[in-house]
């Protein structure tokens, strides 16, 4: 049976797995799923058609799933947050649910979400990410995976943050960020995450040629067309054509190249 505090409020309609603790004063509304292993710390409240997987930890005070901040959202809509397993949601992240009758925001695996984190609607965000406090991602923004964003920094809607990227604590994005590499101050490109990717397990060649890749597309004089045109007379391994891919194939807000 769930370790229940007694002053917690559940919903009889949600569904709590065995060895699932909610701690005291926390909320649980209608259609919650909870599986095995997760921790409701205390205060928190977990908002209706919340899907939570295993063994993953909500903060004191952590909103999921609440309405989304859109002045033309219907609160009747059905629509929420689906989470994967093993993250960790320190105090006071808010989550909110999408602003699509059906759909939901989409969390993936063993991500870290440090204190008074925020995401908005409709955000996917992969596996292995850090968010570091007061982290800012608005509506509809993806997010790779194993990406890092330093504290305050902010992401504009609709934005992509490629795999293995680093954004500049307090730094402002309103355009992709590509995968692999390091961003700061406003939509400023640094450089490679190289140490990043070591870490990841690239190998030596992987990272030599990701090198080259960045140094065709970002470091040429010519335009983006030009570059990515100069870099299809090459042939690439995978992980250099995701760069090359995520610049060629950017979403509506366009791709930081310089």
């Amino acid at each position: 049976m769930p370790e229940i505090h007694p002053t917690a409020l559940v919903s009889e309609n949600a569904q709590l797995d065995d060895n699932v603790e909610v701690g005291p004063f926390s909320i649980i509304e209608d259609e919650v799923i909870i599986r095995s292993g997760c921790r409701i710390n205390s205060h928190a409240k977990i908002c209706r058609g919340v899907i939570m997987g295993n063994e993953n930890t909500i903060g004191h005070g952590a909103v999921i799933g609440g309405d989304p901040q859109d002045l033309g959202f219907n609160s009747n809509t059905n629509s929420g947050v689906l989470i994967g397993n093993g993250n960790t949601f320190r105090e006071y992240v808010t989550i909110h649910r999408s602003t699509e009758a059906g759909g939901n925001t989409l969390i993936g695996n063993e991500n870290y979400l440090m204190a008074v984190a925020h995401l908005a609607h409709d955000v996917v965000i992969g596996n292995n990410n850090i968010l570091a406090n007061n982290t800012m991602i608005a509506g509809h923004v993806t997010l790779g995976n194993k990406t890092f964003l330093g504290g305050g920094a902010g992401i504009h809607q609709f934005a992509r943050i490629g795999d293995c990227a680093i954004v500049q604590g307090n730094a402002v994005m309103t355009r992709d960020v590509p995968p692999y590499c390091i961003v700061h101050q406003v939509n400023q490109l640094s450089g490679l995450n190289s140490v990043g990717l070591k870490r990841a397990g690239f190998s030596p060649a992987e990272r030599k040629e990701i090198k080259r890749a960045y140094i065709t597309l970002f470091r040429s004089k010519g335009s983006r067309a030009e570059n990515l045109a100069e870099a299809d007379l090459h042939t690439w391994g995978e992980a250099a054509t995701v760069l090359i891919e995520a610049v060629r194939t950017p979403s509506s807000k366009g791709i930081l190249t310089r």
